[in-house]
């Protein structure tokens, strides 16, 4: 019964190790050879205890040196392999196959060199492996679309692989949003790429998609901006409105109070129809601080965005920021600030910007100090 065990053993050690060898012959080789050792071990050994006298003694050990170092050289590289083997899996992601992926960068060579049939053919061909995969399928829409000007094949191929395939928010997301580009730069249509944005907020609501679609809607507004702006990726609030001040610059057209009256009342005008987009509800929270000396909105305005779902987690930090900046730059009300501070961290324990925000909540005191003097100052931004 031993035995039996032991034989049972030693096969099922034999069996995995062949399985996870990459050259099962050799190891076989070694295998047969290391046995082949053994037995003439044995058997010498036995003919020399029969024989007796000073043979065992003197060629016992020799005999057994000799089959030990031949032993040694054959197994030697395995040993050595399976001593490093810990440290190489650190590199090389050790014996966990690799997920099959489709290979597209001999497409992209063809394509970058002008031959644009055997770039589709060789999509196609990875294609016919990973039919699903949601690059191939972009790749060969932008061939058609950019390469070739068939508008209609690029979105006939997109629009049946939509159909076809259920997508995650992000690659959903992402194939309707180039939809929606190439609508307006090929096809002049703003309603219907506006239709492609729509698509996203229908298909992934409450997603992190869904609210970016948001924001994209309420920057789609003017058809002739639309048609005409130089850069096809940004979008602005309004054509005819000025680009927003940054945070840190105090508004030059304080002064002027009807211009900023008209650009006050344009953008609430603009949050009416487009109440998430936050990029405009930003710019009014600073107009309110930096030209109306309206804190208290501003600060209002601010947590109208932090409170909306979906928002990426930078986002939320930035606005916090703002609000305290608002309360050291303006009001001098640290303990407000540092409390706007730890409700993100309260919030947010473990996200990556709660440790810059833990150390801003430290000089807070130096922020407000500084900034109430360079405020108090004739001439530094237009305020005594």
């Amino acid at each position: 019964m031993t035995w039996s065990f032991f034989g049972w053993l030693a096969w099922k050690a034999l069996s995995r190790s062949l399985e996870r060898s990459e050259d099962p012959v050799k190891l076989c080789v070694k295998w047969v050879g290391t046995l082949a050792l053994v037995v003439t071990w044995a058997w010498t050994l036995k003919s020399l205890i029969q024989a007796g006298g000073y043979a065992l003694g003197f060629l016992g050990p020799l005999i057994t040196a000799a089959i030990g170092i031949i032993i040694g050289i054959i197994w030697a590289p395995s040993w050595g392999a399976m001593l490093a083997r810990p440290l190489t899996h650190m590199f090389d992601g050790g014996d966990e196959p690799v997920d099959p992926e489709p290979f597209y960068a001999v497409a992209m060579a063809k394509r970058k060199r002008g031959q644009y049939d055997l770039a589709m053919m060789e999509i196609r061909k990875q294609l016919r492996t990973f039919p699903a995969d949601m690059q191939g399928h972009v790749m060969l829409a932008e061939i058609l679309v950019e390469d070739l000007s068939n508008a209609e094949g690029a979105f006939e191929l997109l629009d049946q692989y939509l159909q076809n395939h259920e997508l995650g928010a992000v690659q959903g997301a992402f194939v309707m949003n180039r939809l929606a580009e190439w609508e307006i730069r090929y096809r002049r249509n703003p309603e219907k790429a506006r239709d492609w944005v729509r698509r996203i907020q229908e298909h992934y609501p409450d997603t992190e998609q869904a609210e970016r679609a948001t924001q994209k809607l309420a920057h789609m507004t003017d058809d002739a901006y639309l048609m005409y702006r130089k850069d096809p990726k940004n979008y602005l609030v309004q054509r005819h409105l000025s680009a927003p001040k940054h945070p840190n610059s105090p508004m030059e057209s304080a002064g002027d109070d009807q211009a900023t009256d008209r650009r006050r009342q344009a953008l609430m005008e603009h949050l009416q129809e487009h109440p998430g987009d936050t990029s405009a509800r930003e710019e009014l929270a600073w107009l309110y601080a930096d030209a109306l000396g309206l804190w208290e909105k501003a600060i209002e305005e601010l947590r109208v965005c932090s409170a909306m779902e979906h928002q990426p987690a930078a986002r939320l930090a930035k606005w916090h920021h703002q609000m305290a900046d608002i309360h050291c730059r303006y009001t001098g009300d640290v303990q407000e600030a540092k409390n706007i501070l730890e409700s993100y961290i309260q919030a947010y324990p473990d996200c990556v910007h709660t440790p810059t925000i833990s150390m801003r909540i430290k000089r807070l005191k130096l922020e407000s100090r500084a900034a109430l003097n360079r405020l108090s100052q004739p001439g530094d931004d237009g305020r005594t």
